[in-house]
């Protein structure tokens, strides 16, 4: 259905691509970097190795979604012409453009069948080499013939620069991996580093490859941090079941329904297809302490009737059959609280769901656990010999019968020194106990009177959806004046990078060489903080312009990687460097992101928590208007509100150039003829009319385009005396 509205597009416009929408998939999982500390590889052999070598490998890995290479030169093989001496004799642009469509072609040729062969035909219909390209007729004119190279030459070149990637302060070249939505994060990640391996091998020249800005860390350590304190949890319990009952095989019995319970969460998570993960995770140990305590209340009152001088399996009869229905009523009690949450809708619904589903399954397994194993274990393996007899406890207060126990139980010799000191410490809790129950307005008045003391630094506690994450990692947003060419943003990103450098090393200096040049780069090995900074600057109009914030050549973005064992956090580097940047580089925008895949996924895929948006019937110009006037109010009223900014300008320079159609026509001249002349003298023919190119060598394909040089455009009066054919005309007008 997209590829449907190319009919109604202008010439030249990509193809349509869908793109599911996942909020947790629109921050890259990580960046594959291709860099050289070889002066000798230039910007085109690193493009050329990411695209063609790397990227269509990358995405044969399942869930792989690569769409694009960042940085770099795009090869291209350019026809750069001279105005003179095209103006001269009597030729435009578009006369070179149509020249080498016609003498260098990509058309199969097709068969011949002669005698008992069939042959396939083979026309040098297209150039071995870019040099040949010199020698194409353009035009014959007073029978000799004008050759390219007589109005300019070809070259083995590039297109023109709009989008550059410095890593650690030199240009490299980089590839964003995102996550097709529901496959696995760490899984991904682990299958690029397996292949980068055996591709870095294959290379024959000095090229590194490497994962950079790895979000599966941040997963990773969480998913290990939350197992390992699911681990030391139960370590804890158990030592703190041990030593309340005292018993070794009673506490075994309580450890082994715990692992059976959180088997059968996993089983439960399987058939509502969720998966392990920071949230299922955090379930687990949340349920942890109640899986134990289920277990506990079981096993002790068993206990307390095998001391009452039952057998076993009476002892486990009757212990489980009178708090199967307290646990039970307990159980559901916290059911009920999680549950509400499977019908939240949303972002919400995303983030607690799984907990809430972990936290349920949980719950049930474990009661069904305890229930059926406690019993049986108690059955098979408990016997009366060694366990200390208690006397049972008082009947309940306001029984109105004797507290004289008269049960079988009574005539069984005193405890032992550690039953008595139990013994002790529940005649204390039941005198405590009837002390406050024969008070009940006291009793819940003095807890009333607590619950509302507690209110009182509840109100001076801040609110967010999600705390604060340190994921060692931020985004630097800047923005120059609107048009600044990306040659002048680069010099103010290399000032951008240093400042970085100076502010975050506390003081001590010298730790990246700020040697002069390209080729120097910035060395973090030392520094106390900083591993890695990538910028990206500019946005090069094609696919990658769908996977960036940049819309033009003034924008850029910083990636600034910490060190793990660094002295300050996300959030400290952040607070200095807004504070610092716009000191040095006056009348430049910055704006700061410390998300991550999580963060940004509560911010439904965008940079800032909030977002405000400007609709309204009186125009575009009107509504930015009102825009300008309410960010001006949102940062100087609203109290912690920072990085204030219209993620969109209108105010990009443009140069109008307005034809005059009754002159056009009356020189012999179309509007069509005009626009694309301009077009491929500033830009490249490229856009409208390319040709193609077969590289032997390596088999990739290159375009083939007109264009005058760069420098050459060096002002208003090269645009108006640019040489236009006319059919009515001999001279170019």
């Amino acid at each position: 259905y997209a590829m449907s509205d190319m009919f109604y597009l202008p010439p030249g416009t990509i193809p349509p691509m869908v793109m599911p929408f996942d909020p947790t998939a629109m921050t890259p999982l990580c960046l594959v970097s291709v860099s050289s500390n070889d002066p000798s590889m230039t910007e085109k052999e690193l493009y050329d190795i990411a695209y063609y070598q790397l990227r269509n490998r990358l995405q044969s890995i399942q869930g792989v979604i690569a769409p694009a290479v960042y940085g770099g030169k795009l090869r291209r093989i350019l026809a750069y012409v001279d105005r003179d001496k095209l103006h001269s004799r009597g030729l435009d642009p578009l006369d070179v453009v149509d020249a080498i469509g016609k003498w260098n072609t990509l058309i199969p040729t097709g068969n011949a069948k002669l005698g008992d062969l069939d042959f396939q035909l083979s026309a040098n219909g297209m150039v071995k080499e870019v040099e040949e390209l010199d020698d194409v007729p353009i035009k014959f004119k007073d029978g000799r013939p004008i050759y390219l190279r007589d109005v300019g030459n070809v070259e083995d070149s590039s297109q023109i620069q709009t989008n550059i990637v410095r890593i650690n302060g030199r240009r490299q070249v980089y590839i964003p991996i995102y996550r097709q939505p529901g496959e696995n994060s760490l899984a991904i990640v682990q299958s690029i580093k397996d292949l980068l391996e055996p591709i870095q091998s294959r290379l024959t020249k000095p090229v590194d490859l490497g994962v950079v800005f790895d979000q599966s860390t941040v997963i990773k350590s969480a998913i290990n941090e939350l197992s390992l304190a699911a681990i030391i949890g139960a370590v804890f319990a158990a030592l703190v079941i041990v030593a309340f009952l005292r018993s070794f095989l009673p506490s075994v019995a309580v450890l082994v329904t715990v692992p059976l319970a959180v088997l059968g969460t996993f089983i439960g998570l399987s058939f509502t297809s969720q998966t392990i993960n920071v949230m299922t995770l955090g379930g687990i140990a949340l349920a942890v302490g109640v899986m134990v305590d289920q277990a506990v209340v079981i096993m002790e009152n068993i206990l307390r009737h095998l001391r009452a001088g039952k057998t076993p399996l009476e002892a486990a009869w009757d212990g489980a059959r009178e708090v199967a229905t307290p646990v039970l009523v307990s159980t559901l009690t916290f059911i009920a609280v999680f549950f509400p949450v499977v019908f939240l809708t949303g972002m919400a619904k995303f983030l607690f769901a799984p907990l809430a589903v972990t936290v349920i399954f949980a719950m049930i397994f474990s009661y069904f656990m305890a229930m059926l194993i406690i019993p049986a274990f108690s059955a098979t393996f408990l016997k009366n010999d060694g366990v200390s007899p208690l006397s049972p406890p008082p009947p309940p207060v306001g029984s109105g019968e004797p507290e004289a126990d008269s049960s079988p139980a009574a005539a069984v010799p005193s405890p032992e020194p550690a039953a008595s000191a139990e013994t002790g410490f529940q005649a204390r809790y039941e005198g405590l106990v009837r002390k406050y129950t024969r008070r009940p307005w006291v009793t819940v008045g003095g807890a009333l009177a607590l619950f509302l003391v507690t209110l009182v630094p509840f109100s001076f506690l801040g609110r967010e959806l999600f705390p604060r994450l340190d994921q060692g990692q931020f985004t630097i947003f800047v923005r120059a004046p609107s048009g600044t060419r990306i040659e002048t943003t680069e010099k103010l990103l290399d000032g951008v990078e240093k400042a970085i450098e100076e502010t975050l090393g506390e003081g001590e200096g010298g730790a990246v060489a700020h040697a002069a040049g390209d080729s120097a780069g910035l060395n973090f090995l030392s520094h106390p903080n900083v591993e890695m900074v990538i910028s990206n600057i500019g946005v090069l109009m094609d696919w990658p312009a769908a996977y960036t914030w940049n819309s033009g050549p003034m924008d850029a973005f910083v990636l600034v990687q910490l060190k793990d064992g660094r002295n300050l956090g996300s959030q400290a580097c952040v607070t200095r460097l807004r504070e610092e940047l716009p000191k040095r580089f006056p009348g430049i925008e910055f704006s700061f992101d410390t998300a991550g895949m999580l963060t940004t996924a509560l911010n439904f895929g965008l940079p800032s928590p909030i977002n405000v948006r400007v609709e309204g019937t009186k125009g575009y110009d009107k509504a930015h208007e009102i825009a300008t006037k309410l960010r001006a109010r949102l940062a100087s009223e609203v109290e912690g509100a920072v990085d204030v900014r219209i993620q969109q300008k209108i105010d990009y320079p443009q140069i109008a150039i307005d034809i005059d159609r009754e002159k056009a026509a009356f020189y012999g001249l179309t509007q069509e003829e005009i626009v694309r002349n301009i077009v491929t003298a500033t830009n490249s023919s490229i856009n409208f009319k390319p040709a193609f190119w077969i590289d032997e060598n390596n088999g990739n394909h290159y375009f083939i385009g007109v264009q005058y040089r760069e420098e050459a455009i060096d002002g208003m009066e090269t645009l108006r005396d640019l040489p236009i054919n006319s059919q009515k005309r001999e001279e170019p007008v």
